[in-house]
């Protein structure tokens, strides 16, 4: 409990950043959907990110705070200019790769949009365009936010996201007379808010850290070491970031609008992870790397038990909130402008599925890093990557192609990845998945189970579906807070962390 406590202030501190993030990040896809609904355009933006993201997570960008952090650990906290060396050789030599990298793709763009059978080229490369040269920013950006968690600084990494949504919203705004310029402006914004976000305010923060930022010249010896820890990473990618992918991908062979439809339900569904999850694991990372460099395993396990079992515990919450009111949150959310009810109804049914999806997503923020602070980087990602082949399997031989039946295989083999690690998760040789946290898993599954049966029979659907919303989650809110108070669990004592 001693270094969950510890933990508390830059989980707080990362959480509102990440919370102000998801807000305009929220507010962002709400005037999307506004200004173009679930249209042909709409799917046009989301192609347009699949080579850039990608291109982002074969390089291990998603990653670099997990890989760095280690290697930087290594250094003698008396020896600061080898490591400022080290890391600047490794920036200047990472971001002229990926620069080259997005050049190749830029100049093949034409017939990546025929690849993905996009209805109006054009209109892909203008989009495409600012995207992939996006990345470089996002890849630079996060090389500087990973040696500022490691110096224990995390408030000009949390601003990036924020300048990003900020911007483009912004320029979406001032191009949104049809579908078309809506998404183009988005992709300029995009870029403009990345070199802001993602690179101007890190370099400042770097310099805040008393690091002198200057062009090194990249030491090969530097890229292969990096390329050495990192390779598990870079050659395969797990189903926790490719969900995503597979949707954009194969949704392109389903009708107009699906892969719009997805993308919505997924944003009202991961907004939680983000604030919450994403907000422990990036907190923790360097916490959990000092316990174990130091063998302070007894330590180490209870930190990892005690994040997994209230994260559970939370995430069901909001799951059953989403799935009891999934057609009230997404009419409530986006049913306006060119965002009609039949958009409502086919987004919602989605969601229904997605919103599953929150358990192993936030899950995974805890359980892959607990693999990655002990250097074992194959075993999560060539799990993944098999989850990832057998839903691609499944997808491409089934004969109902529909988007709820991708929705459900994509969501289920997130299951499948997350279950398979956690019970195979060891520190020190023995397993974290024990007998207590096994009840806690448990016993939160009752409640979430008994909550839903209590729902169905309460007379409250004749109501708005703001008081409808309220209602329920009031219910849900009191029903986990009471049990928990009631039943006694292990590592679940939210009440009790001070």
């Amino acid at each position: 409990m001693r270094s969950f406590k510890k933990l508390l202030g830059p989980i707080s501190i990362i959480s509102i950043a990440y919370l102000m993030s998801r807000v305009f990040g929220f507010i962002r896809e709400v005037l999307l959907a506004r200004w173009t609904g679930v249209s042909s355009a709409t799917d046009t933006l989301d192609l347009a990110f699949v080579i850039p993201d990608f291109l982002f997570y074969l390089s291990a960008g998603g990653y670099l705070a997990i890989t760095l952090i280690p290697i930087l650990s290594k250094f003698q906290k008396d020896k600061l200019a080898d490591l400022n060396n080290y890391f600047l050789s490794l920036l200047n030599g990472l971001t002229i790769i990926f620069g080259v990298f997005s050049i190749i793709f830029f100049v093949f763009r034409y017939e990546i949009g025929e690849i993905f059978g996009v209805i109006d080229i054009e209109l892909f490369v203008q989009v495409f365009t600012p995207i992939i040269f996006s990345q470089v920013f996002f890849f630079s950006g996060a090389i500087m936010m990973a040696y500022q968690y490691f110096m224990g600084e995390f408030k000009y990494a949390a601003l990036a996201p924020v300048i990003y949504n900020l911007s483009i919203i912004f320029f979406g705004w001032i191009n949104s007379s049809t579908p078309e310029s809506t998404i183009y402006g988005f992709a300029i914004g995009g870029f403009i808010g990345s070199f802001i976000g993602h690179i101007i305010i890190q370099i400042y923060g770097l310099k805040k850290l008393g690091l002198n930022v200057k062009f090194i010249k990249p030491k090969l010896k530097d890229l292969r070491h990096y390329f050495k820890v990192s390779i598990p990473l870079i050659v395969g990618q797990s189903i926790a970031v490719m969900d995503e992918q597979l949707f954009r991908v194969f949704g392109s062979m389903l009708s107009v609008g699906a892969i719009a439809s997805f993308r919505y339900a997924r944003r009202v569904a991961i907004l939680p992870v983000g604030v919450i999850a994403q907000a422990v694991g990036v907190a923790s990372f360097p916490t959990m790397s000092h316990l174990f460099v130091k063998e302070k395993f007894d330590e180490l396990k209870e930190l990892i038990r005690q994040q997994i079992a209230i994260l559970y515990f939370l995430n069901l919450a909001i799951v059953l909130i989403l799935i009891t009111n999934n057609a009230e949150i997404i009419s409530l959310v986006y049913e306006r402008g060119e965002f009609n009810n039949n958009d409502v109804l086919r987004v919602s049914s989605i969601m229904s599925i997605v919103a599953f999806g929150i358990l192993p997503w936030s899950l995974n923020q805890i359980v892959t890093r607990a693999f990655y602070v002990q250097t074992n980087y194959w075993y999560p990602v060539l799990v993944g990557t098999s989850s990832t082949i057998l839903a691609t399997l499944i997808i491409l031989n089934i004969e109902s192609k529909s988007e709820i039946s991708y929705a459900i295989i994509i969501i289920a083999s997130l299951f499948l990845y997350s279950l398979i690690l956690l019970t195979t998760l060891k520190i020190d040789g023995e397993k974290i998945l024990n007998k207590d946290l096994i009840n806690d898993l448990i016993f939160s599954s009752i409640i979430y189970f008994v909550t839903l049966g209590l729902l169905q029979f309460l007379p409250i659907g004749d109501l708005g579906k703001i008081f409808y919303i309220l209602i329920s989650v009031t219910i849900i809110a009191l029903s986990f807070i009471v049990s928990v108070r009631v039943i006694k669990m292990k590592y679940v004592k939210i009440n009790k962390v001070r």
